[in-house]
């Protein structure tokens, strides 16, 4: 036997072994080389549209409040391989279950990461698989364990505050970051975009880091690497679960990864300020492949309400959309009930596809209110009509079905409205 093969021989028993301590043993095969069906099999996802979505948390312990100074709600997307990373501003106003409105890092010491959860899936319209919490006493160590990271400093960022012993002090250029570095990096928001500024660099980070792992990811140390990185935050995400993603994610193009910040803007409503995002437009981003979309640093600079060199300053152009064809393929009426249990969403998706020339049979609400998705329902005979309405829609092939005890096409509204809603408005936008 070779040196060389004992050498190979020797790397994948030692894999083994860290696998094993890592985590329940499975085949070293299925951590290397995961497939689509071993993800699909083991990680819980949205079956419809195949994607993960994971609520990470950047707690800030600062005089023990623990409200969550980051809020990235990011979302893998395994059947088209790209990953999205939408930035919530801690300042946004939502309306927090048992609470009212207020800011959404209010979410959390009222109830934890499951209060902010729930605030954030009735926000949003989405599920959550997954959470990830971090403090900043452990987020030093994390970026230690990957040895640093490299990120491009475009200023200098200097600030001092004795009383809670923050010394920051970063050249301009690129810099080599050690943890504590990072960590100065991205709580820094003493300059002229404030909070919008330091998410700008958490999304900068949060690049760096991603680029980090996956270059780790061929390594046989990766399954040590994220049992250890796992047990220094709070997580529901098992390791093995975890190091499958990394690896199935590692070689993903950049043209398949999008970083963007909550559209919308700041003001102030009884003399306390707030971000008022623009869900529907975060929605019609994220239900868009990266590859198929605006630039990151477009849609980020609409955000802070300026257009990015080389651009005319107009609104992208919207995917415009035949009335009268719609109008001719949908000749019946269509009936419309509310399976969500939000107040008036029957009238407003009525509103919505009257737009369209379509007629309205009757409005109201569905037997229960935990329809999960929005379906539509037909006769027999208006299969295709229901597919066009689907189409519309968004709705897929699964999700419309026949009936014998429907007389009309009938949409059930599910906890997926925004995204419906977000589809058709933007499909409006190119109707004239």
């Amino acid at each position: 036997m070779t040196p060389l093969t004992k050498s190979r021989i020797a790397l994948l028993v030692l894999a083994l072994v860290i696998a094993t301590i890592g985590g329940a043993y499975v085949r070293l095969h299925s951590y290397f080389a995961p497939n689509l069906e071993s993800i699909k099999g083991t990680v819980r996802h949205d079956e419809r549209t195949g994607k993960i979505n994971i609520c990470i948390i950047g707690k800030d312990d600062t005089e023990n409040s623990q409200r969550p100074d980051t809020i990235l709600f990011t979302v893998l997307d395994i059947d088209n391989k790209s990953v999205q990373v939408l930035s919530i501003p801690r300042d946004t106003r939502v309306q927090i279950p048992g609470h009212g409105w207020n800011k959404i890092n209010h979410a959390y010491p009222y109830g934890g990461v499951n209060l902010l959860s729930r605030t954030l899936i009735n926000y949003l319209g989405m599920p959550i698989h997954y959470h990830i919490e971090l403090d900043y006493s452990t987020f030093p160590k994390i970026v230690d364990m990957l040895g640093g990271v490299d990120i491009y400093v475009e200023k200098k960022l200097q600030y001092v505050d004795r009383a809670a012993g923050l010394y920051i002090d970063i050249p301009k250029g690129l810099q080599h970051m050690d943890g504590e570095t990072a960590l100065k990096f991205v709580r820094f928001r003493h300059d002229a975009l404030g909070d919008i500024g330091r998410i700008k660099r958490q999304q900068q980070f949060m690049k760096a880091l991603l680029q980090k792992i996956f270059d780790q990811a061929i390594s046989t140390k990766m399954p040590f690497l994220l049992k250890e990185i796992l047990q220094t935050v709070q997580t529901d995400l098992p390791v093995e679960e975890a190091l499958k993603l990394a690896m199935y994610f590692k070689d993903v193009s950049s043209d398949n990864i999008r970083f963007f910040t909550l559209p919308g803007k700041p003001a102030v409503l009884s003399g306390v300020s707030y971000w008022l995002g623009d869900v529907n437009r975060a929605l019609a981003i994220l239900s868009t492949p990266p590859s198929e979309s605006e630039p990151t640093e477009t849609v980020n600079a609409q955000v802070n309400g300026v257009v990015s060199s080389g651009q005319s300053g107009e609104k992208p152009e919207a995917p415009t959309i035949d009335r009268m064809t719609i109008g001719r393929s949908i000749t019946n009426r269509i009936a419309i009930l509310n399976g969500d249990g939000t107040p008036k969403l029957a009238t407003q998706l009525a509103d919505l596809l009257q737009r369209y020339g379509i007629d309205i049979a009757y409005k109201s609400n569905a037997r229960h209110f935990d329809y999960h998705y929005t379906s539509i329902l037909h006769p027999r005979n208006l299969d295709n009509e229901a597919k066009m309405l689907g189409k519309l829609l968004g709705i897929p092939n699964n999700l419309i079905k026949p009936s014998d005890g429907s007389s009309y096409l009938t949409i059930i509204i599910g906890h997926d409205y925004k995204s419906i809603f977000a589809r058709l408005e933007s499909q409006l936008q190119g109707i004239q």
